[in-house]
């Protein structure tokens, strides 16, 4: 599920990764190190910018990860991915359903991750009314589940949560939570009622280092298409909705919320946000429901309770007509490959919203490079970026660029931009390539670990024809003068802060 590692990927260099023995390297260097990581989601952390266009990242569709579930359609799967430790195989949790039949929990298993097949649960769980071989729990009642959460921090018979929603009563929804060991055999906590409004679709929760908390994005009330947020520290006592997010006048006519699922990655929270791009309303509708596509932008936020949107552009935007998602797209979790690379699992649709015909639903996975949710891209010619002051404890510094017909260089300033001696854009040796984790080197093979560490700084970069997705580094950033002024008197260095 969210922020998962997984156990093998078939990208290579040539889709904008390293090797896998490249990227351990880089990890361990980097957990040894306290290395930070900055995006460029926005210009919060640059001083300068010249010549550089910022744009969204692209995952690209694994044509060999569509999977159409043989009794079910799955165009609101809303796919939950986990490794089970005990088999050393991939499960999957999902929803289908047919017009006219019962929703239904399901399950299904791969060996990668990738290709997937319906688990056959008979044997070894006993549903007195089951409609399907790979069924997980009873159907009667059930509405739906929009996310099921590995939770690494829990007992290992609770370690995965169900959001669920059944039907009580006709037009009310009521939460419950399933918890489970292996996604197999699930036992109701009866105290968790996670959200007292009636519940809606897409309800999903992730762990908020910052808050200590496990935080949930979801609709305010049923139908209600906007972003709210809550939180438990004990999944027993929930916080009430706050909004966090709604459709604004930058977004399509009659644009709707249709929810945001949130992983937590490198220091951000990243929210695959579902815009609904409604059709003129039809008269007589009770509610914006048929006809019209959903795609995936992107939400961030430092703190994973205030989020910000970056560009408009669609981060998964639907596909050519035939293609599986060529009319709604939702992107549910995420896992990390051993590589550094990121796969991305979402259920689709070929129909326009609200139409549920045999054989047009299925899940997809799409893979998208190391930090590749948006970067920094030279127009004609160079460009330049520099980041505000670091306080630069030490070690190397490492940049994710794609450069293979252009060059990158790299310089260091002091804080008032003066480039420091033998580290200037002249004496660095020019990149030209594909790397996650591109460490520079000046004259004389000099390279920034070779810099007394415990200073403030700012790192320059010069891109001709290159991409820019992330930077690295043992360091603190450094926003207002004030902090720099107090630890260039003799004060206690900057100390992280974190969410900001």
């Amino acid at each position: 599920m969210n922020g998962q590692r997984g156990q093998e990927s078939t990208t290579d260099l040539e889709n904008g990764t390293r090797t896998k023995a490249a990227y351990a390297k880089s990890q361990t260097r980097g957990k040894a190190q306290g290395m930070r990581t900055l995006l460029f989601f926005d210009d919060l952390r640059l001083h300068s910018r010249n010549n550089v266009t910022r744009r969204v990242g692209k995952p690209q569709l694994i044509k060999e990860s569509v999977y159409k579930d043989p009794h079910v359609s799955t165009a609101w799967g809303y796919p939950s991915v986990f490794r089970h430790d005990q088999s050393g195989k991939w499960r999957m949790l999902y929803q289908g359903w047919n017009e006219g039949e019962p929703r239904a929990p399901l399950i299904a298993e791969s060996d990668e991750g990738l290709s997937w097949r319906p688990l056959d649960t008979t044997r070894a769980i006993d549903i007195p009314d089951r409609i399907w071989p790979h069924q997980v729990l009873s159907a009667k009642n059930f509405h739906g589940w929009g996310s099921c959460y590995a939770d690494s921090r829990a007992e290992p018979d609770e370690r995965l949560k169900a959001l669920a929603y059944y039907v009580p009563e006709k037009w009310h929804l009521g939460p419950r939570l399933w918890v489970s060991p292996d996604g197999l055999h699930w036992r109701l906590k009866e105290e968790a009622k996670w959200q007292r409004k009636t519940p809606d679709i897409g309800a999903a929760p992730f762990w908020n280092d910052v808050r200590q908390s496990y935080v949930f994005t979801t609709r305010p009330d049923n139908g209600d298409r906007r972003i709210a947020v809550f939180e438990t520290k004990d999944w027993e006592n929930f916080t009430e909705p706050e909004l966090a997010l709604q459709a604004d006048a930058l977004d399509s006519p009659l644009a709707e919320m249709y929810g945001m699922p949130v992983v937590a990655y490198q220091g951000y929270y990243i929210g695959f946000l579902w815009l609904y791009h409604v059709a003129p309303q039809t008269k007589g509708d009770y509610h914006k429901f048929y006809d019209g596509h959903v795609d995936c932008q992107l939400a961030y936020s430092l703190n994973g309770w205030h989020f910000q949107r970056t560009l408009r552009d669609a981060f998964i935007p639907n596909g050519e007509p035939n293609d599986p998602d060529s009319g709604c797209v939702y992107p549910t979790c995420m896992v990390e490959q051993e590589d550094g690379s990121l796969w991305i699992y979402a259920c689709a649709s070929t129909h326009e919203h609200g139409h549920l015909s045999p054989g047009c639903g299925s899940i997809v996975t799409y893979r998208l490079r190391r930090d590749g949710f948006v970067y920094l891209e030279s127009c004609a010619g160079r460009g330049t970026i520099g980041t505000r002051m670091l306080y630069w404890k030490g070690g190397n510094v490492e940049l994710n660029i794609q450069s293979q017909n252009g060059a990158a260089r790299v310089q260091v300033s002091d804080v008032k931009s003066v480039p420091v001696p033998g580290y200037t854009f002249a004496e660095c040796q020019p990149f030209s390539g594909d790397d996650t984790a591109w460490r520079p080197v000046w004259q004389e093979q000099r390279t920034l670990g070779g810099l007394e560490g415990g200073r403030a700084l700012r790192i320059e970069v010069e891109l001709n024809n290159a991409r820019l997705y992330a930077l690295r580094g043992d360091f603190v950033p450094m926003i207002g003068p004030w902090s720099l002024l107090s630890f260039e008197q003799g004060e206690t260095p900057p100390e992280p802060s974190p969410g900001f």
